[in-house]
């Protein structure tokens, strides 16, 4: 994640670093041309997975073209909206559907505005991420084969975009993989305790008030909370604590051992976690 690093240009810069949405979160100098689709069907193929990708795209309200892939597997359970971590791009990280391929699931993955396919504009906002969320889930509704479960998968910080949609939109079952609770705490975690003594970070007024712990509060649907044990960037009391503000009457933590932030979809503990949590919500809602 951008946060891991952004430590190194704190000492560069001297004793205070003020962050906005726009430095924030990570942007591309410019779009990149195209997906190798090919290459990501290749993926699949040599994992011996019988699903087939395609590319997507949509308009925003505001004229950004959102560009994206959507993997359809014919023995899928769910289908899965997913937001990925800051600066994970699907032409470098694309080897996580092979994960969802073996839970199995649909999914439609569309990269940030800014970052790898998809278009950039002169100035980002949270705002602008939370609705580019809203019409992704839109459109996925309307891509996606109309007799399964809808789920909403945020990693990292698109956990915050996952829990934003869920509380706005109907669906089925939201995932928080490596759940950030604030971004202040989010921030406080990747800072070496020894640096606090050289330097302070302060955050925009939207940044600041990103919580979501008071979205979690606001949602009563299965939850499935994954964390890896090891993980310092959003520890697993950020979940836990997440874990108990949910009303949910059917909320999961599954903490991966051995495993580090970004990491839980990589062990076979983690796709065994999240099997059995679609198996549950597949059973429930077919009675």
């Amino acid at each position: 994640m951008k946060t891991i690093t952004l430590f190194i240009t704190l000492m560069l810069a001297g004793c205070s670093v003020t962050y906005t949405t726009e430095s924030f979160v990570y942007q591309d100098d410019k779009p990149e041309k195209e997906l190798n689709i090919g290459k990501i069907q290749m993926e699949l193929v040599e994992a011996e997975i019988s699903a087939v990708v395609n590319t997507v795209s949509l308009s925003t309200q505001d004229g950004i073209e959102l560009r994206g892939v959507k993997l359809i597997n014919k023995n899928a359970l769910v289908n899965i909206v997913f937001f990925s971590a800051n600066g994970m791009k699907i032409s470098s990280s694309s080897k996580i559907l092979n994960k969802f391929s073996l839970l199995p699931a649909n999914v439609i993955w569309f990269d940030y505005r800014g970052m790898g396919i998809s278009d950039k504009n002169d100035k980002l906002s949270v705002k602008n991420l939370q609705l580019d969320g809203l019409s992704v889930f839109d459109f996925s509704k309307n891509e996606f084969p109309k007799n399964l479960p809808v789920l909403i998968h945020g990693l990292s910080m698109g956990s915050i975009i996952a829990s934003y949609v869920a509380n706005n939109r109907e669906t089925d079952a939201l995932i928080l993989d490596g759940a950030i609770s604030t971004i202040p705490q989010l921030v406080e975690n990747a800072a070496p305790t020894w640096s606090k003594l050289f330097y302070s970070i302060n955050l925009s007024t939207e940044l600041s008030k990103i919580n979501n712990m008071e979205l979690i509060k606001k949602y009563n649907k299965p939850l499935l909370l994954l964390i890896g044990e090891n993980d310092s960037t959003t520890p697993v009391e950020n979940s836990k604590a997440l874990l108990d503000l949910s009303p949910s009457e059917a909320k999961v933590l599954a903490i991966i051992p051995k495993t580090e932030h970004g990491e839980t979809m990589k062990k076979d503990k983690g796709i065994r976690a999240y099997q059995d949590f679609i198996n549950n919500l597949v059973c429930c809602t077919s009675e």
